[in-house]
């Protein structure tokens, strides 16, 4: 009699072996996260207008871009660690990065993927929506390249369009940030000059920081900023290049 195996056996391989290298080697980071919530509700009528003549449009090139002009005025969140460690085994050195090389979380056949799209500091966000509907039909496609993984410098993690509001994004070495993204939802807001409440669009997000190169304060302010862009989006058109 042939007995029926009731489990399969998969090998980790490409991709998600990186992957599984990537996360287990993160784990060695002492972090800490902020998290907080934006009034996205002059982005989503921004992004509404603007999908008339760009019909592809999504929400995270804005994203990519606040955080990018933020880190121009708080660059230390754009460091990498050095992993040369003295004689007691800690670290002894970070690099700032000049270029925003934002590693964007895609989903491919493959599992999870990291490319990223380089010199965000320089690119308009309708530039930025085209490099990255460029890596998700590559991803889709399996046409990445190594060029497409190297030099990152800072993750987003753009998780709301599955589900969920507030996340604990793991640090991809050897960066020393990421910020998760979480879903849009509609909240009561107070208005305190009219005496009432309006319905409004919320957007929840974590920042992951390694801390042993970014203090608490720093990340709050970095994520100050960023949040005042999102919730005035015509301001970042002031940063355009």
């Amino acid at each position: 009699m042939q007995l029926m195996l009731n489990f399969s056996v998969k090998t980790i391989t490409g991709i998600k072996k990186a992957m599984t290298k990537t996360m287990t080697e993160s784990l060695s980071i002492p972090f800490f996260v902020f998290s907080d919530e934006i009034d996205a509700s002059k982005l989503i009528k921004l992004r509404k207008e603007m999908k008339a003549s760009n019909p592809k449009l999504t929400l995270l090139p804005f994203f990519i871009k606040a955080c990018s002009i933020a880190m121009t005025e708080y660059p230390i969140v754009n460091s990498q660690v050095d992993n040369d460690l003295d004689a007691d085994g800690f670290i002894q050195r970070y690099v700032i990065k000049h270029d925003h090389n934002f590693s964007i979380a895609i989903d491919s056949p493959d599992g999870l993927t990291v490319p990223n799209i380089k010199q965000c500091q320089t690119k308009s966000i309708l530039k930025i929506n085209d490099e990255l509907k460029d890596l998700q039909t590559r991803a889709s496609s399996g046409k990445l390249t190594a060029t497409d993984f190297a030099d990152a410098t800072f993750s987003i993690s753009s998780v709301g369009n599955i589900g969920g509001r507030y996340f604990v994004p793991t640090i991809l070495r050897p960066q020393t940030a990421i910020i998760a993204i979480g879903k849009a939802h509609t909240y009561a807001k107070y208005r305190e000059e009219e005496g009432d409440f309006v319905p409004a669009e919320a957007i929840t997000f974590s920042i992951s920081a390694d801390h042993r190169v970014l203090d608490g304060a720093t990340v709050a302010r970095f994520a100050t900023r960023m949040k005042q862009l999102i919730e005035n989006p015509n301001l970042m058109l002031l940063n355009m290049h």
